[in-house]
């Protein structure tokens, strides 16, 4: 029996077509039958290639085609960073130090501006009279939008001693006020405490980075070998950080159950539970809005099983987590991938959590929140008295 060439160079040729088709398929990023998005990209690539009047950098238009699709999904806090914004934003949420003027900063989803979380206690920003709500419209003269959250952050970090100007918009006036700020180290202690009285205790918690669980029982254990009898944790101003920290934190008062769980779009449930152990301690939350992410799920957590009363204002409402997948060349997608619940299965995002006693502050005392005094600082008093009153 024989083949003729003529078949074999037929075969060839359709299985050649059929690799290359199913190739085509399998790499395709809008489907594997979404020819025609493909050839629309392909041909919009070619027409800024042919007709730009400069010369184009492919590298370029890979970062800008990835952060159009980070854009489109109209989340602010799903980001594409090339690799100096990635390697910035990694080193300042792994390191215990930072240059900048001390501020927290998200997108408003309703006008897409630059929205303060919070300013860290004592930093410029806050000795600047900066305040969670404010508005960022300018940096050194240069509009700044909420779409790419990460490169304002950068914008505004430099070297210690540096200047920096902003244009702000007042949340408590709708007032525009122009700033010039000098950049500083930013220490980040993030938990510090002290005895009100001989039996009542004070923590403040300025964010959930790597080391504050640590911080934190460090900080209650000394309190606890001075007589601590009551407790009052203070959030406020604290924008989030690491969900596992504030996890480790409220696992110290609980002995069992759901401290929070979070679900993605395919219904798929990740479940932080409680281990076997707890501390029992009367205990009060002060929170405001700028008491954020995971801050929100210790709160959540202490009120959902009766553990603590909230003192303050209403706090944020970031309830969705994120991920960040790495590229090869150093390059991340920070992506928002679920949702995450209180264990009464309330979802916060964009609604925040009411304190138990409202405590509202005037705009004067919320920029001089870390200078106030004991008669000044309202929220603390209430909280003070929530507790001895009990």
């Amino acid at each position: 029996m024989y083949i003729k060439k003529s078949v074999l160079v037929i075969c060839s040729i359709v299985l050649a077509t059929a690799i290359a088709l199913s190739t085509a398929m399998f790499i395709n990023p809008f489907g594997p039958l979404q020819f025609d998005d493909l050839l629309k990209f392909k041909s919009g690539v070619s027409a800024i290639k042919k007709y730009y009047y400069e010369d184009i950098d492919s590298d370029n238009i890979i970062d800008g085609a990835l952060l159009g699709v980070s854009y489109s999904v109209e989340d602010p806090y799903t980001i594409y960073m090339d690799k100096e914004t990635a390697d910035s934003f990694m080193e300042n949420i792994e390191s215990d130090d930072y240059t900048g003027i001390g501020i927290y900063i998200s997108s408003d989803s309703q006008d897409n501006r630059v929205t303060v979380i919070s300013p860290l206690s004592g930093s410029p920003a806050e000795r600047a009279g900066i305040v969670s709500g404010d508005k960022i419209l300018e940096i050194d003269g240069e509009v700044v939008m909420g779409d790419n959250i990460d490169e304002v952050s950068n914008k505004i970090r430099g070297k210690e001693g540096t200047k920096v100007k902003i244009k702000i918009l007042k949340k408590a006036t709708n007032e525009q006020i122009e700033l010039e700020l000098v950049r500083e180290i930013i220490k980040r202690d993030t938990v510090t405490s002290k005895m009100l009285d001989d039996k009542l205790g004070y923590i403040q918690i300025s964010q959930f980075g790597l080391n504050t669980g640590t911080e934190f029982i460090d900080h209650f254990n000394a309190l606890a070998d001075q007589g601590l009898g009551s407790l009052i944790i203070d959030l406020r101003n604290n924008p989030g950080g690491y969900v596992e920290v504030a996890v480790s934190i409220a696992d110290c008062f609980l002995d069992k159950g759901e401290i929070v769980y979070t679900l993605d779009k395919h219904g798929n449930k990740r479940d932080y539970t409680a281990t076997k152990g707890s501390t029992s301690v009367k205990m009060a939350i002060l929170t405001n809005s700028g008491t954020a992410s995971a801050s929100e799920i210790f709160v959540g957590a202490m009120k959902d099983y009766g553990l603590a009363k909230s003192v303050g204002e209403q706090t944020f409402g970031k309830g969705v987590t994120q991920i960040p997948y790495q590229f090869y060349d150093g390059s991340i997608m920070k992506i928002t991938d679920s949702r995450y619940y209180t264990p009464n299965g309330v979802c916060i995002d964009h609604e925040g959590i009411t304190p138990d006693v409202i405590v509202e502050m005037d705009a004067e005392q919320s920029a001089n929140l870390s200078s106030l005094d004991l008669d000044q600082d309202t929220q603390l008093k209430t909280a003070i008295d929530l507790l001895l009153g009990e």
